[in-house]
């Protein structure tokens, strides 16, 4: 059963899709070429060495919950400098997944990005998987004031900006951590679980109301992990 005939899903008219690592999987490796793209920024502008460099764009990322939002508040560095030099990364390391684009047009209602990118770099990356004109909206970083998730004021943004209802919204995300405030506004909270790929015990929060591995393969076939 698919989420568009789930009876658990009857009730939602708006779906919210996580950009990284939840509309690809970790193995691409886009990822690490943007932590290290941010670690070199980091050294370049503190003249330090790498392995200092990993550190601060860590720590600044546990405070804040973005290492932009750290350097922001503590050194009012540009946002849109920092994004576009982070964000230059080779994307063809990502390729369309036409099972994807199937699973995400066949629900039923709106379609949103909420991520804690900018618009740019989010267009490319659906550009990429093959998703150009599968959403209504990227909600980006700059439409959240630069408060990332797991801000709830960002939550709030979101929901009033685009008019949605939260209890009529599911939010589809690999950080469980950023589940916790949508569930808290009322949305359906789905949680894509890489870790469990390889075994890892990693336990159900409790403001997780599904747990997935795939999200193409829970789009189109529906076989939620419980």
């Amino acid at each position: 059963m698919s989420p568009a005939t789930h009876p658990d899903f009857g009730h939602v008219d708006t779906w919210i899709f996580d950009l990284d690592l939840t509309l690809y999987a970790p193995e691409h490796n886009i990822m690490e070429q943007v932590r290290n793209r941010i670690a070199a920024f980091v050294e370049d502008y503190f003249k330090v060495d790498g392995e200092r460099a990993h550190q601060i764009r860590y720590d600044y990322w546990r405070k804040y919950g973005t290492t932009l939002g750290g350097l922001m508040a503590e050194h009012a560095v540009d946002p849109h400098g920092y994004l576009e030099f982070v964000h230059d990364v080779d994307m063809s390391l990502l390729q369309p997944c036409d099972r994807l684009r199937t699973g995400i047009e066949s629900l039923p209602g709106r379609k949103l990005i909420f991520t804690n990118a900018d618009a740019p770099y989010a267009q490319r990356v659906l550009a990429a998987r093959g998703l150009d004109g599968a959403f209504e909206v990227v909600f980006d970083i700059h439409r959240m004031e630069h408060k990332p998730k797991p801000a709830l004021d960002s939550y709030h943004a979101l929901c009033s900006q685009l008019d949605i209802n939260p209890t009529a919204a599911l939010f589809v995300e690999d950080s469980a951590h950023n589940l916790e405030p949508a569930k808290t506004i009322g949305m359906t909270t789905v949680w894509v679980n890489h870790a469990a790929d390889d075994g890892s015990a990693n336990p159900r929060p409790h403001f997780v109301d599904h747990e997935i591995q795939d999200l193409a393969h829970w789009l189109v076939a529906g076989k939620e992990r419980k």
